[in-house]
């Protein structure tokens, strides 16, 4: 490749021809059809996550966070969004108010999990709504 045909970004540096979008036009993406199942972690991971994160400054927030994250199957903008008036300990359930395409639903967990979910947000607002920085 002459010097004249080189492609320059910028700063004058060599540009591949693969950063072009006329490069791949026509070609199939090399995994067009694949389908990738699914991997949670399983009960031992997120076990160990929660006892790891317990001697964080705020375990018990995080904690919560990922009771609610596990439990209930909650994205992770509705589970931040939550507050402790979402949390229905004598129904276990919680109400997500700005679900996906801002559509409210409600959901079920465990009655014996909402309430560790509901304590860790009381710490919250007795340790005066303090930042965490985990």
């Amino acid at each position: 490749m002459s010097h004249a045909h080189q492609l320059l970004d910028t700063a004058g540096g060599r540009r591949s021809p693969a950063t072009l979008s006329e490069f791949h036009t026509g070609r199939a993406p090399g995994n067009k059809g694949q389908r990738y199942a699914a991997d949670p972690p399983t009960v031992d991971e997120i076990i160990a996550v929660m006892r790891h994160a317990a001697h964080a400054r705020c375990g018990n927030r995080l904690n919560g966070l990922i009771v609610v994250l596990w439990r209930a199957g909650l994205r992770i903008n509705e589970a931040l969004s939550l507050t402790e008036t979402d949390l229905e300990e004598q129904r276990g359930s919680i109400l997500v108010r700005y679900g996906k395409n801002d559509r409210r639903r409600q959901v079920g967990m465990d009655v014996g999990l909402v309430i560790p979910a509901c304590v860790a947000g009381r710490a919250r607002d007795v340790a005066g709504r303090a930042r965490c920085s985990a």
